[in-house]
């Protein structure tokens, strides 16, 4: 039986109040609801060290969905000591312009989705390459 190694990615986001805060939200949420082995964790558990922070520590990977250039989640999980294997922003990936309140829209927004939705594709299966790599060598240590 053939079976690809388990991965676990893990998605830290932006939701301010911004268009592309919003926007990077909804990213995430789509990569949520489409990649079984991606999931939207709580950022604000780190630092209280709270129960659902645990799953940043866990992950094979972890993604940043930046809003913007000031790289508030980045930060956050860096200074938590973690390091992205990914990190996107829609103004500075995408080049989508930063306007206050709450719209975006969502054609581009679903563009990008798309376009980050393959990266991490990519990722998980260079994880999953990896990962079997170490499983192989294991069996003939």
């Amino acid at each position: 039986m053939d079976t690809k190694p388990e991965v676990k990615i893990s998605i830290a986001n932006c939701a301010g109040r911004s268009n592309i805060g919003q926007m990077s939200a909804e990213i995430a949420k789509k990569l949520d609801s489409v990649l079984p082995y991606a999931n939207i964790n709580c950022l604000p558990a780190i630092f209280p060290k709270l129960k659902p922070a645990d799953k940043f520590f866990e992950a094979d990977a972890i993604v940043v969905i930046d809003g913007c250039n000031e790289a508030c989640v980045l930060k956050t999980i860096e200074f938590a000591g973690l390091k992205p294997a990914l990190r996107i922003a829609p103004d500075e990936d995408y080049g989508v312009e930063k306007t206050p309140g709450l719209n975006f829209d969502e054609k581009v927004m679903n563009n990008i989705a798309d376009d980050v939705i393959e990266k991490v594709k990519a990722l998980a299966e260079k994880i999953r390459l990896e990962k079997a790599k170490l499983e192989n060598k294991e069996v003939w240590a």
